[in-house]
């Protein structure tokens, strides 16, 4: 299949099929990364420097800062945040503590025009020539941060139409957001909610499959009537969770991250015929502490075990957190364009 543009690319391999070279699909840099790429510059600028096949931007929130001293801001759901140099805020405060604290919940305004002002620039930018991703969430990580985890999984056991209703108000708000992002002109919406940690899923399958699937599928199922396609990232390991996932309708896994028992190689041979497979470059080692070597190395390794027969893009296990090396960016390019044709297979 001949393509000529980024955009065609990322869309074959949504596709399932081999396109010309094998996309980079990395959607988180964090911003010292930028600054050391580009000084003084901005994501879109690292996409054109490296002729990345996609860009992504999370959707943004209005911060008032609560604590001068420890630097603590809330967002517009409430939630006590502490900003970092990663692409996410890290939660140290939950507003919701009571059925009344529900009641007096008013989600953030999805048609606010800073909600997605970066997605507008971007898309008037690359229109027909790379696809803009929404990075958001879906039905976890709102209602988890809300209550703090160790509630909100308690809630599951003891008070579920309490968690089911605290979930459906943050499903409701996300699918308004995905329907402005339609009519911005985003490509592919990237759901990002973590569902598990290293050791396995942070709940049984059964349990995700009552709570937090049925707001996953509906989200999909809007973006896909409005002629977008759906990314699933989640870090973690996901024994027992893949097939549900991939019943929700999603058209790429991300990013597969390389811990023991969940390998690419045997997602690809178990899934490969179902769902896109991004990812998998490993980000905790080496692209924090390993080489142009170690890095070319990784690299071929993925496309080995992902990118026979289709339906593979490259992009690292996670993100290019404030840890990794920003150098090794460009030898990941560098590998990706060496070694990243599809063959025959699978």
């Amino acid at each position: 299949m001949s393509t000529t543009s980024s955009r065609d690319r990322v869309f074959a391999a949504l596709e399932l099929e081999m396109p010309d070279r094998i996309p980079i699909f990395e959607c988180s840099l964090a911003s010292n990364i930028i600054e050391a790429l580009v000084p003084g510059g901005a994501l879109e600028d690292v996409v054109d420097l490296y002729d990345l096949d996609v860009v992504c931007h999370r959707e943004a929130y209005r911060y008032r800062l609560v604590d001068e001293n420890k630097q603590y801001f809330s967002d517009e759901w409430g939630l006590v945040v502490r900003l970092e140099d990663n692409v996410m805020p890290t939660p140290v405060g939950h507003p919701i503590h009571s059925e009344a604290d529900l009641d007096a919940l008013v989600p953030p305004d999805p048609t606010d025009p800073i909600r997605l002002a970066k997605h507008r620039a971007a898309v008037a930018r690359y229109r027909g020539t790379k696809p803009v991703v929404l990075g958001m969430t879906d039905s976890f990580s709102i209602p988890w941060k809300l209550r703090g985890m160790e509630n909100f999984v308690v809630d599951l056991i003891e008070n579920p139409e309490f968690a089911k209703r605290l979930i459906a108000t943050v499903v409701d708000y996300n699918r308004r957001l995905v329907e402005q992002a339609a009519a911005v002109g985003v490509d592919i919406v990237r759901f990002t909610d973590d569902y598990g940690s290293t050791t396995g899923p942070f709940m049984s399958p059964a349990m995700w499959i009552e709570f937090i699937q049925p707001g996953l599928r509906e989200l999909v199922d809007v973006a896909h009537g409005l002629g977008m396609k759906v990314v699933k990232h989640s870090c973690g390991n996901l024994r027992g969770l893949v097939e549900p996932i991939l019943d929700s309708g999603v058209d790429a896994l991300h990013p597969i991250q390389p811990f023991p028992g969940q390998s690419l190689s045997v997602f690809k041979e178990r899934y490969g015929r179902r769902v896109c497979l991004i990812g998998n470059v490993d980000c905790i080692e080496v692209l924090t502490t390993g080489t142009r070597e170690t890095v070319f190395a990784d690299v071929r390794r993925c496309i080995d075990e992902g990118a026979a027969g289709g339906g593979y893009m490259l992009a690292s296990s996670n993100a290019f957190h404030s840890g990794t090396r920003s150098e090794l960016l460009a030898a990941m390019v560098e590998a990706t364009r060496t070694y990243g044709q599809y063959r025959r297979g699978a």
